[in-house]
């Protein structure tokens, strides 16, 4: 029974299976996964939306994204959500926003999260949702937000894929000079 149950928890829906997925190759993470993305005039106590990379599927079959994150958060931010929107409701790919909607921007908190739910990417294609990281400034920041790993589902197989990608936040000349 202690084995049922073990495998239970190791293959459970919706779980994040750590060690149990495969390495994938199917994605790719377009020009963004290249390109280095920054704010400067970050305060403590602020939040912001960081945009994973958009993917596209390479392959000749279609997948399922089931999940991203940003492996390495480093101290001074805290990554307090994670969202799926769609490139639709934002009209286009917004790279690093304010929360709120400010500056003519979408609130992207009051937008349709299609994370937790399986976003079908056809073969060859590039998909209309994108992750996005809601990060909030704790403290002075030394290093960047670096790495995305995305989870899919191609035919009954499950796989990770780690993408480039590097977001600058640093604080703005004001909250510097209240910490120094």
């Amino acid at each position: 029974m202690a084995t049922l149950t073990a495998l239970w928890v190791l293959f459970a829906p919706g779980i994040r299976h750590v060690g149990v997925d495969a390495e994938g190759h199917a994605l790719d993470g377009n020009l963004q996964s290249g390109m280095f993305v920054f704010n400067d005039h970050a305060q403590i106590g602020s939040e912001y939306w960081v945009a994973l990379p958009p993917v596209s599927n390479t392959s000749k079959k279609p997948l399922m994204l089931l999940d991203a994150k940003i492996t390495h958060v480093p101290k001074g931010l805290k990554v307090v959500e994670y969202r799926a929107v769609s490139a639709k409701d934002t009209e286009g790919h917004a790279l690093i926003i304010s929360t709120g909607g400010k500056h003519g921007m979408p609130d992207l908190a009051k937008l349709h999260d299609y994370a937790g739910q399986p976003i079908e990417v056809k073969s060859k294609t590039e998909s209309d949702f994108y992750y996005s990281a809601r990060v909030r400034v704790t403290g002075r920041v030394h290093e960047n937000l670096t790495g995305c790993r995305f989870w899919y589902r191609q035919g009954s197989t499950k796989y990770h894929q780690d993408l480039g990608c590097t977001t600058e936040i640093r604080l703005g000349p004001h909250s510097r000079s209240r910490i120094e």
